[in-house]
């Protein structure tokens, strides 16, 4: 029985040299039948570069899958449209994906709650759960798409959304002066542009971890329990796999820059058969068996 496989990433800040090292590892031993992206593709909706690097991230990721699926994150623009045949916008929406043996059936939301960025300026995306009016709309859209999706009888459900749920793998503690600097570099090599006018971030007390996740989304996947559930965001969380009642939980904001430039990164790759799905966070990018002069000079 063949498996149908699946890659799921997020927060790549439109690093090329992170989506190139991805290919370089997925693109012959895997065959895939979908890629997906949960958001945070790009950075700084301002630059007049923003589009043409997300563009870039989707063009070589499909190149390379019969399907890439996506949706932007707090850090994109929330009307991310790119026109490549078979890459498909996830944010409210829905797909089935059938190649015959397997059919699974997809939903997604983009954007994050805004308590849960640190910076408006480089998280434009965001919505106030808080409001019961917006609250109210989130959680409709995801009711109607999920039941579209039910009608095509799927075997499996995957939702996707930039955000954790509230209380899974959203844990983080304030940002480091490491972390501050590599977000920095990111920022600093966007084409053309020029390295933000920022102020040296003062010292910062580590704190107690807080919830950084999304209540709606958490009521969502209570009620409606999909199968797998795939997510980014909080970094810190990446490559973390939970599992509550009917429901797997896999935060892919592994393969970001922030924190893990030097640890390696990760991606999740899902083979789904008739009667199961097997996980793994198995495949790191990073390179380890490099001499150490290269190692410098790829990674710090």
């Amino acid at each position: 029985m063949r498996n149908l496989d699946l890659i799921a990433i997020s927060d790549v800040y439109a690093d090329t040299h992170i989506v190139q090292g991805l290919i370089s590892m997925i693109s012959k031993p895997i065959d895939k039948e979908a890629i997906i992206i949960a958001g945070d593709i790009g950075i700084n909706t301002a630059s007049k570069h923003y589009t043409q690097d997300v563009n870039n991230v989707i063009l070589s990721l499909s190149k390379i899958c019969k399907h890439l699926l996506y949706l932007p994150g707090d850090s994109d623009t929330n009307t991310l449209e790119i026109s490549v045949p078979n890459a498909r916008n996830l944010d409210r929406r829905y797909c089935v994906i059938d190649d015959g043996e397997v059919k699974v059936g997809l939903l997604g939301l983009g954007g994050a709650p805004a308590n849960s960025v640190r910076s408006f300026e480089l998280s434009p995306n965001t919505w106030d759960e808080n409001l019961p009016i917006v609250a109210g709309n989130l959680s409709t859209e995801l009711k109607i798409n999920i039941e579209k999706v039910a009608q095509a009888q799927p075997d499996f459900i995957i939702l996707v959304t930039h955000s954790p749920p509230y209380g899974t793998a959203d844990r983080s503690k304030p940002i480091t002066l490491q972390e501050t600097t590599v977000l920095e570099d990111i920022l600093e090599e966007l084409k053309g542009e020029a390295k933000p006018e920022t102020k040296e971030p003062a010292k910062k007390t580590i704190t107690s971890p807080r919830h950084l996740g999304s209540r709606i989304i958490r009521d969502f996947v209570k009620y409606y329990k999909p199968d797998i559930h795939i997510f980014g965001h909080v970094h810190k969380e990446g490559g973390k796999a939970e599992t509550d009642g009917a429901t797997k939980f896999f935060n892919v904001s592994h393969l970001s820059p922030l924190p893990y430039r030097l640890t390696g990164r990760k991606f999740l790759h899902l083979k789904i058969t008739k009667e199961n799905i097997t996980a793994s966070f198995d495949h790191v990018i990073t390179e380890r068996n490099i001499p150490f002069h290269e190692f410098i000079e790829k990674y710090l």
